[in-house]
């Protein structure tokens, strides 16, 4: 019998970490031979230094992490890889109670309350200013006629305290991923007045990040485990599958809040003010077409994005891609042999 890898990969609790939780819960991670101990982490700061010093073998990161790392970017420098998509889409921006909005006001009406009563700078949360939470909230400052620079400021807070700090009225606004959105609905402490959807559909949200074991000398259990989450990335995009996989977030204690707030966003209809509703399948998007693609167009999405938010010199040189190509080329193929295998086997049996 074959030994089991052991590997650690760290997570924060959001509803984008369902790949990790489908494959221990469904049993993959021991179909694909590892032995996987999933760490719960308080925020990315936590992630990109445990990837630093080798505390975990791989991680749910930020899209922007993998080009952090390996570019010394207000980090240490750190060889890494990034060979897979984990999601796309999943974000919204959430505004305070104060500002006078109630849960059946469309945005546009929020907006109007909120130019009305300004009294800046504002001050608003995001996960990371290297995550698409950053990038979306300056899209979406600049389109409602805000200096992003000048009239808000934005602060780096963990995703489960944005709730807190919202109802305490330390911050005005955030922009997150899910279930941190529809908490502050259900609380009726904030309301949503945008979502990826309406600033950048099929964006990259959270990606897989391999430590330098795994970039540089352990490629084949990287290869295997790209193939493992893709495979739960399938079951867990299954619209069939949504409501189930809601039950297994919140009785597992992966995401410790309730049930109805878990399953807004995640089978849907989120309510984004009176009229709007918005899908689960749409709002979380884990695999259909090739949204797991490790690919030069999300790469150029990440790195344009970056350099927009001032965070990268404009057409600055770069030696080498930041996304793994190969890696996700090669699990797709050993994914689509093993289930080649799996209906030659049922073929045989029936």
């Amino acid at each position: 019998m074959r030994t089991r890898t052991k590997l650690s990969i760290g997570y924060l609790p959001l509803i984008d970490c369902a790949p990790f939780v489908v494959a221990y819960e469904r049993e993959m991670f021991q179909k694909w031979g590892f032995d996987v101990y999933l760490s719960h982490e308080p925020g990315w700061a936590t992630i990109r230094d445990k990837i630093v010093y080798g505390e975990v073998d791989f991680a749910q990161a930020v899209c922007g992490l993998p080009l952090v790392l390996n570019f010394g970017l207000r980090s240490i420098p750190c060889k890494c890889a990034c060979a897979m998509i984990l999601n796309l889409n999943g974000n919204a921006i959430t505004l305070s109670k104060k500002w006078g909005a109630s849960k059946d006001d469309e945005p546009e009406e929020i907006l109007k309350k909120l130019k009305a009563k300004k009294s800046f700078p504002l001050l608003f949360g995001v996960a990371s200013f290297f995550s698409s939470h950053y990038f979306l909230l300056l899209r979406w400052l600049k389109s409602i006629g805000l200096n992003p620079h000048k009239e808000v400021r934005i602060v780096a807070l963990p995703p489960p305290q944005m709730p807190l700090h919202l109802k305490q009225g330390l911050i005005d606004g955030y922009c997150v991923g899910e279930p941190w959105n529809s908490l502050a609905l259900f609380e009726e402490t904030g309301s949503c007045v945008a979502t990826s959807l309406d600033l950048a559909p099929g964006h990259p949200e959270k990606v897989l990040l391999a430590g330098a074991k795994h970039s540089e000398k352990k490629k084949e259990e990287h290869v295997r485990l790209v193939g493992c989450l893709i495979e739960a990335c399938q079951w867990a995009d299954n619209p069939e599958h949504r409501a189930e996989l809601s039950e297994m977030l919140h009785y597992g204690n992966w995401i410790r809040q309730p049930l109805d707030v878990i399953r807004h966003s995640l089978v849907g209809p989120f309510r984004l003010g009176k009229n709007t509703f918005i899908p689960g399948r749409a709002f979380h998007v884990f695999n259909p077409e090739k949204a797991n693609k490790a690919s030069q167009e999300k790469e150029e999405w990440i790195i344009h994005e970056m350099e927009e938010a001032h965070l990268l010199p404009k057409a600055s040189p770069r030696q080498s891609s930041f996304l793994d190509k190969t890696v996700y080329l090669q699990a797709e193929k050993l994914l689509s042999s093993k289930n080649e295998k799996r209906l030659a086997t049922v073929s045989l049996i029936l």
